[in-house]
């Protein structure tokens, strides 16, 4: 009989790691996944940019979406400022502006920046391609250039071919 004490020991564990899974708030919960991503990481990967080692964004709160959406048009250095830090770490701006930095520049490296952050990897040479096609799309709507040029298509409608290319050389 004593064999099967141990057993029931265990069964008796399961039920109560069983129990705790299931009465554990989202917060805990959460907590303990980010500990074991953390722990599953050698440490916060960075890269160099302009002379300034920054971390490499993973994960990014849902506010930081809306803080973007609100600053687009604005120019509130302060603001940006602190948008950037969420990305990038502190300071990140001043450094970046007395290294030289260009807005060119900057746009691809905010674009880099924000991919990596939702989770998609992104190289800078990703990201300068996607800055550059952004700003050729600028007022030609939702067409580009690169687009057409490869499709050979303007966005207009097509006009109809004459009968005399698209009838048949059959004889009837």
């Amino acid at each position: 009989m004593s064999n099967t004490e141990p057993l029931d020991n265990e069964h008796d564990e399961d039920l109560v790691n069983d129990e705790v899974a299931e009465t554990q708030s989202w917060d805990d919960f959460w907590a303990e996944v980010q500990r074991a991503e953390q722990a599953a990481r050698t440490g916060p990967p960075t890269q160099i940019i302009r002379g300034v080692e920054v971390r490499v964004p993973h994960d990014l709160p849902l506010l930081f979406e809306r803080k973007v959406d609100q600053l687009r048009d604005s120019g509130d250095e302060d603001a940006f400022a602190e948008l950037l830090a969420d990305l990038f770490g502190a300071d990140v701006l001043d450094a970046w502006t007395e290294a030289g930095m260009m807005a060119r520049e900057f746009q691809v490296v905010l674009a880099w920046g924000m991919a990596n952050g939702k989770g998609r990897e992104m190289s800078f040479r990703e990201a300068y391609e996607l800055v550059v096609a952004q700003d050729g799309d600028e007022g030609k709507g939702k067409s580009s250039t690169r687009t057409n040029a490869r499709s050979g298509g303007t966005g207009g409608r097509s006009k109809r071919t004459s009968a005399a290319n698209t009838s048949s050389r059959r004889k009837r």
